[in-house]
């Protein structure tokens, strides 16, 4: 397969859905599987292409063939999520659009699901106009709940984010100005061979593979180019700690990198990093000497053929490959990390700092052949980045005795006994590094774990998640890690939480309904926790992620159900809302509070302490009406004043 047998064509959206085209999503291919975090990133990439006053926006390809005899009809080879996505936006667009104008309404039924009566109901559905909570189908619906959840996230994002004139803009630009590449296979393809030749195809080149070699390529000496693969590719492995890609199979430069304990990163300059470097994996014996050899003279091309080799000894630590997954990939580690190379006195929040399409242009503003000191500064400061990473900001874990989504750690390398061998284990970072210590959380960093929990859901995308860089700074501050204060870390974030939900939640004006950002859910519920407002709640609660926001007393109650009333003005108000996933939203339906306090316990109470304590008054009282919902308000108000009223001091132990 080659690909001068595509028929590339650059189409803005307007002209993706033209009234002849009609694209089939085949049998074969996976249902919509796109939830929060990637639709606001595509809404929001648009959105800052807007502000920043880009002409034309990329958003990527669409493969199609022609199937049959009819020129008119695509078979989605590949890109149907994106293209999922967009049709569900338009059809977000279309019900704000003035109705003599109907300019987003001309995808209606160009997007079909073949041999799928679930997903086709529900675009059948969406092009009819269904009711306006997208997510609350009837009982038994044959709908497909994924494309459901999709509009009800775009609903949600596009009510806070956008309004008025901000939202013609919006969906004028997607119309005329982002653009995408729909490349048309011969009808004759063979897809089974297609599918083939396009999963066994080398690794297309990424922009962090670019910012690779450039930098690589400011460095004079061979060794340091070298050095400077070996730190970068180390770094770039996010799910495992970085001591053990570091030196994989080596103790030896395990201990001369490391304290005694493996957990702290003992040399940190460029220099003591290259020293470790030579002696220890590039010596003439060592196993990267012909990577060394020949790196002298370094293109893009030949920076990624030599440096991305593996070390050759996989055999060692092995048994951990799978435990942990990274809360941010290596692109946006890469980001933090410059940041604080400009900024160790303040890493104040800058738009766009940590937009990863933006990376190979921020660091060609950063870096050039004239400033190599620059360069070796940076790798050595990612490297400690790092080493803090890992142990300070929260991480995904996978045990055995965890549910299949795993469980929130945070956790810090240490040096374990295996037989005769030393090998690499993992405590909570605040448990000591003696084996004989309890690895169980105390309850100030089970506050830190949580917090970070509740940041991380909430600002679900890499580029929002300022918080982590703020961590990071603080962390490097410290003389050495052992000396970061658990509490002045909890303290930090707080007063970035509170800022944030300040900013979000003005009580002299308080947000309704879509208008209330997430943060301030998020917050409430943090806050119910740490003071054991709850009764009964799970002592060992964690965040997930929740993107929908929900009426305790439903928009459009059930009409077949009795119950107390909420009145119009008491709907919105934050006294009757909390935050849930988009699948509970859906499975909430239409019930009126008791039904759901009733029926879908289990689910309330994984899902929110907020809800959970609404709902454990509607089960004490038998009802949730106006005067609960008030009493509510003015509570969970209350205890925000109470908490935004605090200005915790940093103190200096870790500073």
């Amino acid at each position: 397969m080659h690909d001068e047998f595509l028929s590339p064509d650059l189409r803005t959206v307007a002209q993706l859905f033209e009234s002849k085209a009609i694209y089939v999503v085949p049998v074969y291919q996976r249902s919509f599987a796109w939830r929060a975090e990637q639709i606001e990133q595509l809404i929001g990439d648009i959105r800052d292409a807007i502000a920043q006053g880009e002409e034309k926006y990329f958003l990527g390809n669409v493969i199609v063939t022609p199937r049959g005899s009819e020129s008119s009809v695509y078979e989605v080879i590949d890109g149907q999520q994106r293209l999922t996505t967009l049709y569900l936006l338009l059809t977000f667009l279309a019900r704000t659009d003035n109705p003599t104008d109907r300019k987003f309404q001309h995808h209606t039924t160009r997007l079909r699901y073949e041999s799928r009566p679930r997903s086709s109901e529900a675009l059948r559905r969406l092009d009819g106009g269904f009711p306006e909570n997208s997510a609350n189908t009837a009982p038994g619906s044959l709908e497909d709940s994924g494309i459901h959840q999709g509009y009800n996230i775009i609903q949600q994002y596009m009510d806070q984010h956008f309004s008025g004139d901000a939202l013609q803009i919006f969906g004028n630009y997607l119309l005329h100005h982002v653009q995408l590449v729909r490349a048309s296979l011969p009808a004759s393809t063979d897809l089974n061979r297609y599918f083939e030749v396009m999963n066994t195809r080398g690794a297309q080149l990424q922009p962090v593979d670019i910012v690779k070699a450039r930098l690589m390529s400011y460095l004079p000496l061979e060794s340091e180019r070298a050095c400077f693969a070996w730190l970068w590719d180390a770094c770039s492995k996010m799910d495992a700690y970085v001591q053990v890609p570091l030196a994989r199979g080596n103790l030896s430069l395990r201990d001369a990198l490391f304290d005694e304990n493996w957990s702290w990163l003992a040399a940190s300059s460029f220099e003591d990093l290259l020293e470790q470097f030579n002696e220890h994996v590039n010596a003439p014996s060592g196993p990267r000497q012909r990577t060394a050899s020949q790196a002298s003279s370094i293109s893009i091309d030949e920076a990624l053929t030599i440096y991305s080799e593996k070390n050759g000894s996989e055999a060692a630590d092995q048994s951990d490959a799978d435990r942990f997954s990274s809360t941010i990939p290596f692109n946006s580690l890469l980001l933090h990390t410059l940041r604080l190379l400009d900024s160790q006195a303040n890493p104040l929040e800058d738009e766009g700092s940590l937009d990863d399409k933006r990376l190979i242009k921020l660091f060609n503003t950063e870096f050039s052949e004239k400033r190599p000191d620059r360069v070796r500064e940076f790798i050595a400061l990612l490297l400690r980045t790092r080493v803090a990473f890992d142990s300070f900001i929260l991480k995904r874990e996978f045990l055995a005795t965890y549910s299949d989504e795993g469980e929130w750690s945070l956790r810090k390398v240490v040096k374990t006994r295996s037989g005769n061998k030393s090998t690499v284990g993992y405590r909570n970072t605040y448990a000591g590094d003696s084996k004989d210590d309890s690895d169980t959380l105390d309850p100030t960093t089970r506050d830190l774990l949580l917090l970070q929990g509740m940041l991380r859901v909430t600002y679900t995308s890499p580029r929002t998640m300022h918080w982590v860089t703020l961590a990071l700074h603080h962390v490097l501050q410290a003389e050495t890690p052992a000396n970061v204060s658990v509490k002045d870390l909890v303290f930090l974030l707080q007063t970035y939480a509170r800022d944030k939900v300040r900013e979000a939640f003005p009580f002299a004006n308080e947000p309704v309904g879509f208008n209330i950002s997430r943060i301030v859910f998020a917050y409430l519920d943090y806050l119910l926790v740490v003071h054991n407002r709850v009764p009964n709640l799970d002592s060992d609660y964690r965040f997930s992620f929740r993107t929908s926001i929900e009426h305790f007393y439903p928009q459009s109650p059930d009409e077949q159900q009795s119950g107390q009333r909420v009145s119009a003005m008491n709907l919105h108000q934050l006294g009757n809302l909390a935050l849930v996933s988009v699948g509970a939203n859906s499975k909430f339906n239409n019930s009126l509070p008791l039904a759901k306090a009733t029926n879908y316990r289990h689910t309330i109470e994984r899902q929110s302490p907020k809800l959970h304590l609404m709902a454990a008054t509607t089960r004490d009282l038998g009802v949730w009406g106006d005067s609960e919902v008030e009493a509510h308000h003015q509570e969970i108000v209350n205890l925000l004043r109470q908490d935004l009223e605090i200005q915790p001091q940093i103190s200096q132990s870790g500073a």
